[in-house]
């Protein structure tokens, strides 16, 4: 049997039935489940899954990490099994945070694939420039235009996403998105005249590369959409419940979602600044202690418009990705440790394999969950290791000018294309080697004990031979 379809198998045995997944999805690393009775979801035994790193329960839902492999296991389950996929099954009972959390990674999670590409295409154009590549050449334009196309429509992204999560449909919340950036519109707002819409008072705020603003207003239209549906006849609901839905969220949008999502943006631009103003540096100081406790809860997509609302308003990201810096680095050092240190064949191998993955792409889950959890220690180094790269970068003030986890093949969005900063990229080098230095002597200094991978070498020396 095929890897991926065993996995799947075994995860839907313990899950409390088909009929218990409210909702199913992934990530990079992780199958995030909602399930209608908690009870039913056998958790430990999931844990001792072959495959299987960890299960976390966090903002509304479990989470399986399973690794890179994770959109395998995904399609195997869908493919065998009738589950309810990419929609949220509902609203998730709980606090205001993990509300908050939920609809976040619900929204932010599909749109990073697009965003990240965006910034490798970022560092491409960079690179190209410093090659002598003329900025008005049409090839530097096109990938210069791929570099900031999912940024510039990320309202279009986020109507589309948001309509998944709040079961709406996508090509309504698009034609939303649309009215915010349609040239006319964002003429009358450049014009700097009042503008009415009837008699009422619009905002004039420009909504490109914006995300809150269409969050609300597709949060607004779920129950703006329910209730029209519930009282339209059936005999017109075709042509009335999308013009009527336009009708009201058109002026909610315009006068209320809009612009209340724009005064968030700008709050939190006002915030952004006053620290680097008053307190340089404590901001990534703070967010490179905790960024080990962020990823263990998957809480780290909370942060993710506080970096868009940088990149809009400052054109870069002094926060959260100079942060994980100490994060994704830190996996690897604590794995390469583990790998030079540990006599386990065993645990050597998933050291390895977790070390080159956390490197390369900037993806620590398996490391985290697979060495750092199991080892206990490694957790403390990865947190020392953290904290130094936060205290690095507060006094480096580093930045990254494209969306990406710093790895190997992201580092390059470090590199300034404006020239202002040209000791940026250097001074991040200078951060992966703090953190890896420091990561790799505290574990080893730390140690750890690997008597936990010792049963699974045992039981596979003890297994019959065949003769």
């Amino acid at each position: 049997m095929d890897n991926n379809l065993r996995l799947a198998k075994e995860i839907m045995s313990h899950v409390g039935g088909v009929g218990n997944i409210a909702s199913l999805n992934h990530c990079s690393t992780r199958l995030r489940l909602r399930v209608n009775n908690e009870e039913n979801f056998d958790v430990e035994a999931i844990k001792k899954i072959d495959g299987v790193l960890d299960v976390v329960k966090a903002i509304g839902g479990f989470q399986i990490i399973v690794g890179n492999n994770v959109s395998k296991v995904y399609a195997a389950i869908v493919a065998n099994y009738d589950v309810k996929v990419g929609e949220e099954g509902g609203r998730v009972a709980g606090n205001v945070f993990e509300v908050v959390l939920n609809v976040l990674s619900d929204i932010m999670g599909p749109a990073i694939p697009a965003i990240v590409a965006a910034g490798l295409f970022s560092a491409l154009a960079t690179i190209g420039k410093l090659l002598g590549l003329a900025e008005e050449s049409t090839t530097y334009q096109i990938i210069y235009s791929v570099s900031q196309a999912p940024l510039y429509f990320l309202p279009f992204i986020v109507a589309y996403t948001s309509a998944k999560h709040w079961k709406l449909n996508p090509v309504m919340t698009i034609a939303l998105a649309g009215v915010l950036n349609y040239p006319s519109f964002t003429a009358l707002v450049e014009a700097g005249t009042p503008i009415t819409l009837f008699g009422l008072p619009v905002t004039a705020a420009s909504y490109a590369s914006s995300l809150i603003p269409m969050i609300l207003t597709c949060w607004a239209m779920s129950y703006v959409n329910r209730f029209i549906e519930k009282y339209c006849p059936d005999s017109i609901r075709y042509v009335m419940v999308p013009f009527l839905t336009m009708m009201v969220m058109v002026p909610v949008m315009l006068c209320v979602t809009g612009p209340a999502g724009s005064w968030v943006g700008t709050l939190m631009s006002y915030v952004i600044t006053w620290m680097n103003n008053t307190m340089p540096g404590a901001a990534v100081l703070v967010v490179g202690i905790i960024t080990p406790f962020l990823v263990l809860t998957g809480s780290h997509l909370a942060l993710l418009p506080l970096v868009m609302t940088e990149f809009a308003t400052l054109g870069f990201d002094g926060i959260l990705f100079p942060a994980f810096i100490g994060m994704n680095f830190s996996q690897f050092a604590v794995s390469l440790a583990v790998f030079l240190k540990a006599k386990n064949k065993s645990l050597k191998s998933t050291a390895f394999s977790t070390g080159l993955t956390a490197f390369l792409t900037g993806t620590t889950e398996p490391a985290l969950y697979g060495l750092c959890l199991r080892l206990k220690k490694p957790l403390i180094a990865t947190f020392i290791g953290c904290a130094a790269n936060g205290l690095y970068c507060a006094i480096t003030r580093i930045v990254t000018y494209a969306f990406g986890a710093p790895g190997f093949f992201t580092m390059l969005n470090f590199l300034d294309p404006t020239g202002a900063r040209p000791n940026n990229f250097y001074l991040s080098l200078g951060a992966v080697a703090v953190t890896i230095i420091v990561t790799f002597a505290a574990t080893w200094l730390l140690g750890f004990d690997e008597s936990g991978f010792e049963d699974e070498t045992k039981k596979a020396d003890s297994a019959p031979k065949k003769a």
